[in-house]
């Protein structure tokens, strides 16, 4: 089987999600990483004109969350249960919700930037991360066993926690321990461990 994965030249967002979800599958892949002029004259060839894309034998599939339940369903990252199943899809699609709420266009000044992103914070951030706090059962979000969707919330709370957004403090989760545990128990796990240190 020939697998590859289509995304930017960095380790963070989307592409990190995938590349772990991979990774921790144990199934080998081309990493495919682009930079701007790449990405340019590969745009319009993708399925929706964006990234990333999983290439599996010349098949090519689109968007992050249908990546991550394609990956996990086949290796046993992602729930059985049909009902616990789309608790895992709810909690990756908030993710992207999250990502899209995110305050902070181009063009916006310095200070309108600060007064959104701090009633961001204090909004619809806090109510996503209190959501999530009584959602996880712990470590992970169904217990015991990594699923993608812990992938998915790790790479999001790692860009808050690195205090990647102006004018939200890397503490913003101070107060929610199990979204931190989670965090914790992926990066501990040994073969997100391994291919993080590898990176």
């Amino acid at each position: 089987m020939s697998v590859s994965l289509t995304y930017f030249d960095f380790d963070g967002s989307r592409g990190l999600e995938c590349r772990l979800a991979l990774t921790l599958a144990g199934i080998a892949f081309d990493d495919v990483r682009l930079g701007r002029a790449e990405w340019a004259a590969l745009k319009p060839t993708t399925p929706f004109g964006s990234l990333p894309v999983l290439t599996v034998d010349g098949a090519s599939l689109a968007q992050c969350c249908a990546i991550l339940t394609y990956i996990g369903r086949g290796h046993g990252l992602h729930p059985t249960d049909p009902w616990a199943a789309a608790q895992h899809e709810a909690v990756m699609q908030s993710v992207e919700d999250l990502r899209a709420k995110m305050p902070g266009s181009p063009g916006m000044s310095d200070d309108a930037k600060k007064t959104a992103r701090e009633a961001f914070a204090a909004g619809h951030l806090a109510h996503w991360a209190a959501t999530m706090e009584r959602t996880i059962v712990g470590p992970f979000l169904g217990g015991d066993a990594i699923q993608v969707a812990d992938l998915k919330l790790y790479v999001i709370l790692s860009a808050y926690l690195s205090g990647a957004y102006d004018h939200i403090p890397a503490t913003v989760f101070a107060t929610w321990p199990k979204l931190l545990a989670l965090h914790g128990a992926v990066a501990a796990h040994p073969v997100v461990a391994a291919y993080l240190a590898s990176r």
